[in-house]
């Protein structure tokens, strides 16, 4: 099925950080839906393969953490393309893992470089195209760790906690575009295989949850990127600035009703949002 892009035109573009994890699962359901791609891969010789297996999609090398890089990306695909309509930001790594005291800061640097302030740097980049065309959703990958403590993860999941605030905040500044984060769940990924090579002296428990998933399969890439796909598609107003599961919300059918109950963001529960969930018993 081929979906219009948001001025009618066919054939939308979309650019997606990353070559692995769920940007397979993500180039097969945008391609399958008719979307024009473009992808930033940092590894070079990974890019002969991915041509051979998606020779329709446009793959450009380069380092997410490198500004050069991005912006050559961002204008080699508005040359080839003439628009852009979608930014998923799926390029991210674990970082450093134990107790802080052992950590690198350097690496500590890197991940929050890669996984925050790498995915605000594109958006920055395309927020001029996209307020010049009058339409724009950017999709950031959130993961374990944004909304509940994560030891031995810390800056992963600190910088993937910063990425879904940023993204409620985007949202309200630019109501006229569509942010949106996406928790796609514990999936059988290469970062998976590499946390399960981690001691747990290292990681706890962690360690054999990854082995497990790694033998038995974690959750299935495809309801990620259906998610991630509706929403490109759809572009919900009602939940923009939200943090979706993709194992966990019935996000087609959602019952955000009010805006006094602050459903899918990050929350402190106090006695205001207690009260509020009182008021309105069938939420």
């Amino acid at each position: 099925m081929t979906i219009p892009s948001p001025n009618g035109i066919l054939s939308p573009t979309t650019l997606i950080s990353g070559y692995r994890g769920l940007a397979e699962s993500l180039i097969e359901e945008f391609q399958s839906n008719g979307h024009e791609l473009s992808v930033l891969v940092r590894n070079r010789e990974a890019i002969p393969h991915l041509k051979n297996k998606y020779p329709k999609v446009f793959f450009v090398e380069g380092n997410v953490k490198n500004k050069a890089d991005c912006e050559r990306w961002v204008n080699s695909s508005l040359e080839k393309f003439k628009r852009i309509d979608h930014l998923i930001n799926n390029a991210a790594i674990t970082g450093p893992c134990g107790k802080l005291e052992e950590l690198s800061f350097e690496e500590i640097e890197e991940t929050l470089q890669i996984n925050f302030l790498s995915p605000l740097f594109l958006t920055h980049l395309l927020l001029p195209v996209f307020l010049k065309q009058s339409s724009g959703t950017v999709v950031n990958l959130s993961g374990g760790g944004a909304t509940a403590p994560r030891p031995y993860f810390g800056a992963y999941g600190a910088s993937k906690c910063a990425l879904v605030r940023f993204t409620e905040s985007l949202a309200l500044e630019y109501p006229q575009l569509n942010f949106y984060s996406v928790a796609p769940g514990a999936m059988k990924t290469p970062m998976m295989e590499g946390i399960s090579k981690i001691p747990a002296e290292k990681i706890g428990k962690e360690q054999e949850e990854a082995i497990q998933r790694m033998q038995h399969g974690g959750e299935d890439p495809r309801n990620a990127s259906q998610l991630i796909s509706w929403l490109c598609e759809h572009r919900p107003t009602e939940l923009n600035g939200k943090l979706i599961s993709a194992k966990w919300d019935d996000y087609q059918n959602s019952k955000l009703k009010t805006s006094k109950i602050p459903f899918w963001t990050l929350r402190r529960v106090d006695e205001v949002l207690i009260n509020n969930l009182k008021e309105n018993p069938g939420i």
